[in-house]
Formats: structure tokens, sequence, C-alpha cells
């Protein structure tokens, strides 16, 4: 049976490129049973990295956490201490990439450097306490 898309080591290479530019890189030869494909030694943590394509671009973690669920309990299952962490990586078939911190409690979207974003809040419409109605 001939396999459709790339080669898995494709996107592994590329991942391996966005792992050096955070620190020291292990690869993991390995298969689909491995927790995880990367370690990346950065100065003060270690990474343990899972690497996964996709055709799909998932707007909200719970998306990657319904799709990819084997995976990341695979990965969420290694011990998670204060020099540690757990992210799981996606490569769309367009080459744009989405990186997810798993942490104990859940799962957040991080950016390619390791570092959460906070996402921007809305602005919530105020009561004026005068009027007794809200200012837009």
């Amino acid at each position: 049976m001939k396999r459709k898309g790339r080669p898995p080591h494709v996107t592994l290479n590329h991942a391996e490129i966005i792992a050096r530019r955070r620190g020291q890189v292990t690869m993991i030869p390995g298969g689909r049973s491995d927790a995880f494909d990367i370690i990346i030694w950065e100065e003060f943590r270690t990474v343990f990295v899972r690497v996964r394509c996709t055709l799909s671009y998932f707007t909200w973690p719970l998306e990657v956490l319904a799709k990819f669920q084997h995976d990341i309990a695979r990965v969420h299952r290694l011990p998670l201490t204060q020099v540690t962490a757990r992210e799981f990586w996606i490569r769309m078939r367009d080459g744009t990439w989405q990186f997810f911190l798993i942490r104990a409690d859940g799962i957040s979207e991080i950016g390619p450097d390791g570092r959460y974003y906070e996402k921007a809040g809305l602005p919530m419409p105020v009561p004026d306490a005068e009027a007794g109605e809200e200012e837009h």
C-alpha cells in the first residue's frame, strides 16, 4: 500500500530547526509508539516535544485535544516538574505550525519560542452608575 503525504522525517527535520532556536536538541529516533520526538535542553528547563502533521488548522486548543487525544495523553504521562515542560507541535500541509503547552490541567497554545501569550480581552460594556445604562 502506498503512503499518502510527506514522509514523517520531513516534518521532524523542520521541527528540529525550530527546536534548535531554543537550545540544544536531542532527536529521538523512534516511531509512533514513543511519547515524544524531541528533547529541547533550554537554559532553565527541559522540554519534551511530540510532533504531528495535519490537514486542519485549529482555532481552539480543545479541538487539538479531541483530534490528537492519544498522542497528547502519551506525552501527558511524562512527569512534570519545576524544570520540565511538555509540548505538542503540529505542522499543517502549507508549512505553518501551531504549538501547544500540555499542562497538568489542560492545553494552551504557545508561540514557537515556548512562551505563552495572553489572548487579548474583548471590551466589556460598563454600566453608567448615574444613568443606569451601559456605555458603548
